[in-house]
């Protein structure tokens, strides 16, 4: 893949960016669905090639202390003062809300989320992180409570925050006695049977963790306990490794030394054809079309306003669907949703039914509506494909009336017409009367 530097660099970023070899056993098992992403601290706020200093330093700074306290102890040192808890959650908010506030902070420390949000075939994200970038990056669900794992099968991609959730304060696990809550929940309530379970069936890749974590590497050790060293193979990604730290990991772990986000980034690319995942070139052009189609929408708006021509009632709801299609690839894409071509093109067959249906039921303006949709999604696919792939038209009917252009629909003699198109076109121009001077707007439904 293109680096942004120039491959002699050997700046903070490049210089973790090692190259590797991708096992094939890994890339086989994210192409199934059956890889689950554990990721710690270092992919994001408290790595220290992103920002100047951990919240490790800053607390230890603030309590003018050079004690080599583990983080827990520390937090309690910390918590010991006059309203320290409620301080400390302060603290860790205006951290958040301050590298939000920055995008030389929010796109570096953002990026791995970036590079795992086309994978849609990771559905599942166990994380010790507070921040809520899985959240707002990727739109994965939080699974923070046991009483949250009731809609996990609701979900379609769901992060796990085991030590709680910024977004809910009462959630931070800090200190020492919210670790050993946070054990006990994790190794006897439902959530954390869940957790043991993706742990035990699936294969997990260790991104941005130090293996410090006492309470996971407990629990950990209780799983490969459980299931007798039948634990899957799974993997350890980072840009230093500490072999013998590693080999004294409770599960079996394959180092690969690099840097997490250009780990999935490559991933992306060599599963981009084997899985169907959408270009980003096919998502700039549905931009482009965007831009174009709305002024097209407003110039035959403006002139069904002026003519109350019939066959603009049913170009005009083909617009909104073309847009709306548009509008919902471009603020989706963070979700991996429309990166499976195959998904798309699945709901491209569905829209061609839903045409057919409502043309035999003479309903054409909601038919012109579906199959504008269905252009935007066909479009999406083309343009993956070919980075010229061709723009749908922009004046469409779901009826045997060839039009093209603005001025060719304004020129189409009114009788001309099937009756039945004719038929609903006086019936919704009667909610739309002249001097009112509104258009039949289609909303995002059928």
């Amino acid at each position: 893949m293109k680096k942004l530097h120039p491959n002699d660099c050997v700046c903070a970023f490049c210089r973790n960016e090692i190259d590797f070899d991708f096992p094939d056993h890994l890339l086989d098992k994210i192409a199934e669905g059956e890889v689950v992403l554990f990721a710690g601290a270092g992919i994001s706020t408290e790595n220290k090639v992103h920002c100047q200093s951990t919240l490790y330093e800053e607390i230890r700074a603030s309590l003018a202390t050079t004690s080599d306290l583990s983080f827990p102890e520390l937090m309690d040192a910390f918590c010991a003062q006059p309203d320290g808890r409620i301080k400390l959650l302060e603290k860790i908010k205006r951290r958040f809300d301050y590298f939000r506030s920055f995008d030389g902070f929010l796109r570096p420390m953002t990026r791995f989320h970036r590079s795992i949000a086309p994978l849609y075939m990771i559905k599942d994200v166990i994380t010790t992180n507070w921040d809520d970038f899985f959240e707002s990056e990727c739109n994965f669900d939080p699974f923070v409570y046991d009483s949250d794992l009731a809609f996990w099968d609701a979900s379609k991609r769901r992060v796990m925050k085991i030590h709680g959730s910024i977004t809910n304060f009462g959630s931070i696990v800090a200190t020492t006695d919210d670790y050993t809550q946070s054990f006990k929940r994790l190794n006897d309530g439902p959530l954390g049977a869940q957790l043991k379970s993706l742990i035990a069936r699936k294969t997990v890749v260790y991104v941005g963790y130090s293996l410090s974590d006492e309470n996971y590497l407990r629990l950990l050790r209780n799983i490969a306990r459980l299931m007798q060293g039948n634990l899957r193979q799974s993997y350890f990604v980072a840009p230093k490794i500490d072999l013998e730290k590693l080999g004294r990991a409770p599960a079996p772990l394959i180092p690969i030394q690099t840097d997490g986000s250009l780990f999935f980034e490559i991933a992306r690319e060599k599963l981009t054809e084997r899985c169907r995942i959408t270009r980003d070139q096919a998502f700039a052009a549905c931009a482009d079309l965007l831009d174009d189609i709305a002024e097209a929408h407003n110039k035959t708006a403006d002139a069904f306003i002026r003519t109350q021509h019939p066959l603009l009632i049913f170009i005009l709801s083909y617009q909104d669907g073309l847009i709306h299609a548009l509008q919902r690839i471009i603020r989706m894409r963070r979700t991996g949703e429309y990166h499976s071509q195959m998904a798309v093109q699945a709901r491209v067959h569905s829209y061609e039914h839903r045409i057919e249906e409502l043309s035999a039921a003479k309903d054409y303006w909601n038919a012109a509506y579906a199959l504008g949709y269905q252009s935007g999604l066909l479009f999406l696919i083309l343009n993956s494909d070919d980075d010229k792939g061709p723009w749908p038209p922009f004046f469409d009917v779901p009826f045997d009336v060839a039009v093209r252009s603005l001025s060719g629909a304004l020129r189409f003699p009114k009788d001309k017409l099937p009756r039945s198109v004719k038929v609903q076109a006086n019936r919704i121009l009667k909610r739309y009367p002249k001097e009112a001077r509104l258009i039949p707007d289609h909303t995002p439904y059928l």
